[in-house]
């Protein structure tokens, strides 16, 4: 369990991303080591927000106001506040996507207190952006993760018992689509293909429901497998661990729980006919970038489709 929390101003992530392209750099060397590290981010911040004050003003450039300005325009764009913690990947995912450009957040003013970042004009910044998240935080590589994908599908198809984790079972059946056995082709990053090809052969497969990743996750680029933990950004991991609750909820089950596939695919759609229910938390409203919403908010059609079908398991339709 990671505990060691890393502090930083906001500027500092945009930093982060302006040096990327300028050699080597402690801090991001730290977080390429370990893109789960928690970064607790605070700043000048004043009354019921001042228990997020830095403990110590730290080296910065620019004018005071300037500094200030800065640090509450980022977590304003961010949707944050002082004092949020975060994976890093998160925050960088969302720093991407918020704020593309350097500009209009770093460049100051004429008088002392609002003097900018001498780099605000660099291109620096957009450079960085402009080579993607993967540059800056890279994942595994292609070679890793085919021998993975490799090792991991012949685990798949010689294995007594599969497991799995509860929400995959939707996901699974989302990425069937209703379609003819012939067409359920495997992709790169995960294992569902091989899962559902198991199930079809071996109807009666034993099934364990596990906490956290199983058996499809291994050739993902954003696993990590030092730990055997998600590194999805986002906040995915937050959301797989509601959405595997919910299933296990609506199924009166528990982690640790064996089932022939085909008793509990035919338990799961009897239980779930639709992906609004877990993947859209009931109502399919999206109330912040971490709880977004899979699938849409009327649910995926895909779902539907190899639901009626039993997933093409004999024995596994509702």
């Amino acid at each position: 369990m990671k505990t060691d929390v890393l502090t930083l101003r906001p500027y500092q992530l945009m930093c982060v991303v302006c040096r990327s392209g300028a050699g080597p750099d402690d801090l991001l060397a730290r977080l390429r080591d370990d893109p789960g590290q928690p970064v607790r981010l605070v700043c000048a911040a004043d009354s019921v927000y001042a228990y997020a004050r830095p403990e110590a003003a730290g080296a910065s450039c620019g004018g005071a106001r300037f500094q200030e300005k800065r640090d509450l325009d980022i977590l304003q764009r961010l949707g944050l506040v002082p004092g949020d913690t975060r994976p890093a990947i998160d925050l960088f995912e969302r720093l991407f996507l918020e704020i593309p450009e350097a500009g209009a957040i770093c460049s100051g003013g004429d008088a002392p207190a609002w003097e900018g970042c001498p780099r605000a004009k660099s291109g620096d910044y957009e450079a960085g952006i402009a080579r993607g998240l993967p540059a800056l935080l890279p994942s595994r590589s292609a070679e890793e993760k085919a021998q993975v994908k490799e090792d991991t599908v012949a685990a798949i198809l010689a294995a007594d018992e599969l497991t799995i984790r509860p929400h995959h079972l939707i996901c699974m059946t989302c990425f069937h689509r209703g379609r003819e056995a012939d067409d359920v082709a495997p992709i790169q990053e995960d294992n569902l293909a091989e899962v559902i090809w198991a199930m079809r052969a071996r109807p009666d497969i034993p099934v364990r429901l596990v906490r956290g990743c199983c058996m499809i996750c291994p050739p993902c680029s954003r696993y990590e497998p030092a730990t055997g933990h998600c590194l999805g950004g986002r906040s995915m991991a937050l959301r797989d661990q509601k959405k595997d609750i919910d299933v296990l909820h609506k199924l009166g089950l528990d982690y640790g729980a064996v089932l022939p596939a085909r008793d509990l695919l035919k338990r799961l759609y009897r239980a779930i006919s639709s992906t609004t229910e877990i993947c859209g938390y009931g109502d399919g409203m999206a109330r912040s970038p971490e709880w977004s919403v899979c699938g849409g908010p009327e649910g995926k059609p895909g779902y539907r489709l190899a639901r009626a079908m039993g997933l093409g398991v004999p024995g596994a339709a509702p």
